[in-house]
This record gives structure tokens, sequence and C-alpha cells, in this order.
């Protein structure tokens, strides 16, 4: 008697069990409310290598959070300034929003695990949808660590062959010429070294001709602008510029074609930029990637990248001092 007594106890425990259960799931599904997608985003849209415009890997930064109740933010779209987002929803676990631009871009993206993953329309991919994959930023030190220096590297040597080609299908348009590295202006490609660096101290002397400008990307992510802004306002392209983020604290610029100085550091996400011996920025937080970059994956090292398609820039000095 006992023993079916037990029987059926279980039976009835098994029964309440499977009354209970969700219908068709193991377990209930919890939404996706918009504070899983708030903070810092590195993207990766896909595109191909070879392609200079429209159909090359796309490189974007995206940062959403609450302002007064409401979720605002921006996106560093793969090339130019970083601009404000619009039309930001956050619908049945799916994020969209509007690039406030002449491209005119949609985005789209769920999350899957810790990635954000989505779609991206834009005029500038024609009737194309691109997908794309998002990951977080990197957790950077809440104080810059402490670095010493280490060997200095001179990255001008005697032709242009410790440097690669961002774009392989493009010809090099460099040259070093009487010590100098000078590019062959508009058509000239972007180049990198094939060393990579983490932190570092770098010592620039170039010059820029009237209307053209440049760029130097550090660790192939931020670019610090080149450029002849010399008697203009300063915005977030003037020389010495955290390109399309950081505007410099006062024009420190020499008349074009007059060489000038850069002493720029780097460590963890703070840069630090002296022009002609003025600091413009001083220990700057770097949110996140600029424009035309060679990737996303700011956890690791890069190269130094000098862009080389905006006009006439020479450079007689370039010396980086690893900090370790």
């Amino acid at each position: 008697m006992k023993n079916k007594l037990n029987q059926l106890y279980i039976y009835i425990l098994l029964l309440g069990a499977t009354l209970l259960a969700p219908i068709g799931t193991s377990s209930a599904a919890v939404p996706v409310g918009e504070k899983e997608f708030l903070g810092r985003w590195d993207i990766h849209v896909m595109g191909n290598t070879y392609n200079y415009v429209s159909m090359r890997h796309r490189y974007c930064w995206l940062e959403l959070k609450i302002d007064n109740g409401t979720i605002k933010g921006r996106i560093q779209p793969g090339e130019g300034a970083c601009i404000d987002i619009t039309d930001i929803k956050i619908e049945n676990g799916e994020l969209s929003f509007k690039q406030a631009n002449r491209n005119a871009a949609t985005w789209k993206g769920t999350l899957k695990g810790k990635k954000l993953v989505g779609t991206v329309n834009s005029s500038i991919f024609g009737k194309e949808v691109r997908a794309f994959t998002g990951v977080r930023v990197p957790v950077w030190p809440s104080t810059m660590p402490a670095r010493k220096p280490g060997k200095p590297i001179n990255l001008i040597g005697k032709d242009v062959s410790g440097w690669l080609l961002q774009y392989p299908n493009i010809p090099i348009g460099w040259v070093v010429k009487d010590g100098i590295l000078l590019n062959s202006g508009k058509d000239a490609n972007n180049i990198y070294t094939k060393q990579k660096f983490k932190d570092f101290r770098l010592e620039v002397e170039f010059k820029v001709e009237p209307k053209s400008n440049g760029g130097i990307f550090l660790r192939g992510r931020y670019e610090i602008s080149v450029l002849d802004s010399y008697g203009t306002k300063q915005t977030v392209h003037s020389q010495g510029a955290l390109y399309g983020y950081t505007i410099p604290k006062v024009d420190a610029n020499k008349p074009p074609s007059e060489w000038q100085t850069f002493d720029i550091t780097i460590v963890a996400n703070h840069v630090t930029v002296i022009l002609n011996g003025i600091t413009l920025l001083d220990k700057e937080e770097i949110p996140g990637i600029t424009g035309d970059v060679l990737d996303a994956n700011e956890n690791n090292p890069g190269p130094l990248l000098l862009q080389g398609n905006h006009g006439p820039v020479q450079f007689r000095k370039l010396i980086l001092t690893p900090l370790i």
C-alpha cells in the first residue's frame, strides 16, 4: 500500500510540472530592452578589400545613451566626421536608426549573444543591403598606465619597402627622395607600416601644400588630421584634431608649404597632440575609431598609417618610440 501511495504522489508531481510548463518552450523568453543596446560599439560592415569607394569593408563606431529620459546616439559611419543619428527605435528586440547626413543610411540590428548584428542600407551602396557585425569597445583603464620609452624606430628608410598598401589595386604613389617621404597627390594610396604598435610617442616633421590635407592614423584606427588650416576657425577637421571628434584647443598652424612638427603620444585610449610646440590635445579620451581605418580591432596593436589620397604631403621625420 505504501509503494502505491508513493507512485501516486510522484504521478501527481509530474502532472503538475507538465501543466505548469510553458507551451512549446522549455524556458520563458526574456524580451530585449533598450538597456542591452546602450554603450559603444565597434562595427564591421561587410565588403571587399579592393574597391576604394563603394564596395570596400567599412569600419564604424556607434554610441547609444540615455539623455534626459530619451535614447540618443551618434555614429562614425566609416568616413568623414562622427554624426548624430535620428529615428532611434528599439521594438521587439530590434534596434533601428537613421544617419543624419546625405547618405540617408538606415540601420537595423539585433543582439546575438554579445554581438550586435544586422543590416545597413545606404545610398553609397546603391541597391545593395550590407550585413554588419558589432562588438562592444574595449574596457579601457580608468587611469592612464605608466609607461617607459623603448628603442626609437626611424620609419623613413631609403625607399618605401617598409610600407604596405591599404588598397592593393591602387598604385602606391609614394617615394623617398633625399630622405623625404612624399606622395604624388590625390592619386596616391594610403600606406601603413609592416610593424604594429600599441602605446607610443611619435615625433613628426611634415609639410602640407596649400589646400591639401592628409592624416596620421595611430594604430591604423585613430586619425590625427593633417590639413592646411592656417588662420581658420578650429573644427573637428582642423590640423591636429582627433578627426571627427575633438577640436584643437588653439590654432598652432604654420602657413602651408612650411615645415611643421607634431609630437603625438597615445597610451590606452588617450592621446596628446603637440603642434609646433603648442599643446592641442592633452591626454584627451579617444571615443572610438575614426573614418577610413584599417580595422576596428581596438584591443590589438596596429600600424602607423599615412593618408595619401587627399593631396601632396611630405614627411622628413617619423620617429616612433614604443612605450612599454
